[in-house]
């Protein structure tokens, strides 16, 4: 049947919603299109509006373009010149970007496009437009030179990829979202999940031969400030906030809730391993289990579980635990946020925080967790000339630490022969100045991170 028309329909008015869009090397964006009113033809000039999102007026985009092609696809594209109400086809209008036609958008004519507006004509809204990215990380270039090539790799995977949400970060040690002096500047990307991750750094070392770092994961928080007697907020402050990095997370001295984001998580395995399945669950602080037979051999597992823990390794053990026979998907939970008792545990490495390693656990199994990531960071950090000093810190002391040996050379043998015969005072100065070296070096000394740390983080 055909689409039943807009309220405000006078029959000129183009409104065409765009349904998807994709980059061709040849063409730029291809949209495809419904027309919702109005005639669309070639050669003329439209604009792009998104329209009213979460109480904000429509945006229109600043730039506009002439159509250069559009038709019918039926499958094949059939070029036919005109577009009418009620059909679906594809334009082509010299676009670059598929974000600047996200699905959702509606094109109309640039010269009615003020009238749209101020008349406050019908835009049909949708929730492709409010489609957010559901979890962040920050992306490095492995060779600290190289951010510019990285930058152009990753802004040409957005091309075939829109889920990707791209912010530049600063390099400096006092700056957000930056790696401070162990990473340099790089990329604050939003993704769509997990293995949206892993596709990413796959495609950027196929298709561009780049290596890049990629920190943990961070999932937004949603903290609520409470009054504190000790403490004033800057007026105007605001009294909520959507943290998305954890450099942003409040203060020691800020009284607040935090609001962490859940998920509904379905699993179908094997009846046998029914109560490791339950264990781990409650291992990851999952509430409402429920367990539901499908067959005489395969039983359905139902819980809300934090995001947080989701997103980092319930995966890979789930699969261990199950010998890797079970599958599982998530869902908005219902709500789709719960209050939490959560601390942010921040990773110094020589007495200088390294905010990508930062990450977010219940109060409870703070210091557990933190001796892990110290642990498993002695094992995969490089051995230096200089003592590499691990520690972890929350709610403003330090809940584990662990130390990487230097390298340490026999100062007192020279050519095969003991230095200074047997002169005790001329062996100590010579240890003694060795001492003296490696403390300067503690200080001046650069630890080189890989990916194999920020794993540590991700699987504690």
């Amino acid at each position: 049947p055909p689409p039943s028309p807009l309220s405000d329909d006078d029959g000129t008015m183009l409104r065409a919603k765009v349904i998807d869009s994709w980059f061709e090397p040849r063409r730029g964006v291809v949209c495809l299109v419904r027309l919702l009113s109005g005639i669309l033809s070639e050669n003329d000039r439209i604009s792009i509006v998104e329209p009213s999102i979460d109480g904000k007026g429509p945006q229109v985009l600043k730039d506009n373009y002439s159509v250069q092609e559009l038709g019918l696809v039926m499958p094949d594209r059939i070029r036919t010149g005109k577009l009418h109400i009620g059909q679906m086809g594809y334009v082509v209008a010299g676009l670059r970007d598929p974000r600047e036609a996200r699905p959702g958008s509606i094109i109309s004519l640039q010269k009615t496009m003020q009238t749209l507006i101020s008349n406050e004509m019908e835009l049909p809204s949708s929730a492709a437009l409010t489609h957010q990215s559901v979890l962040y990380a920050s992306v490095h270039p492995m060779d600290g030179d190289g951010f510019d090539e990285m930058h152009a790799a990753v802004n040409r995977l957005a091309l075939n990829d829109t889920g990707l949400e791209i912010h530049q970060t600063a390099g400096s040690s006092s700056s957000n979202n930056g790696g401070g002096p162990f990473l340099g500047p790089g990329l604050r990307v939003g993704f769509q999940g997990l293995l949206h991750v892993e596709v990413f750094r796959q495609r950027l070392l196929d298709e561009f031969e780049l290596e890049a770092i990629v920190t943990p994961p961070k999932v937004p928080y949603r903290i609520q400030y409470l009054e504190s007697k000790n403490y004033k907020r800057p007026p105007g402050a605001p009294e909520e906030e959507v943290i998305e990095d954890l450099t942003d997370w409040p203060e020691q001295g800020h009284r607040f809730k935090v609001l962490e984001p859940m998920v509904d998580v379905r699993i179908l395995a094997p009846m046998e391993y029914a109560g490791s399945i339950m264990e781990l669950i409650k291992r990851k602080r999952g509430i409402k289990i429920r367990t539901k037979p499908v067959d005489e051999h395969i039983w359905l597992f139902t819980a809300a579980m934090p995001w947080a823990d989701v997103v980092t390794d319930f995966h890979d053990d789930l699969k261990s635990t199950t010998a890797g026979y079970a599958s599982f998907d998530v869902s908005e939970a219902d709500p789709p946020q719960q209050e939490a008792d959560l601390v942010k545990v921040e990773l110094l490495l020589n007495s200088e925080v390294v905010d990508p390693l930062a990450f977010v656990c219940h109060r409870d199994a703070a210091q557990s967790q933190a001796r892990v990531v110290c642990q498993k960071l002695q094992e995969v950090l490089p051995r230096q000339q200089f003592v590499t000093v691990i520690q972890a810190k929350a709610d403003g002391r330090f809940i584990a630490s662990a130390r990487i040996r230097a390298y340490r050379k026999d100062v007192l043998t020279k050519a095969g022969k003991t230095v200074g015969g047997g002169d005790i005072s001329r062996k100590k100065k010579l240890l003694q100045k060795q001492k003296k070296g490696k403390k300067r070096q503690q200080s001046t000394g650069k630890v080189q991170l890989s990916q194999a740390a920020f794993n540590s983080v991700i699987s504690r």
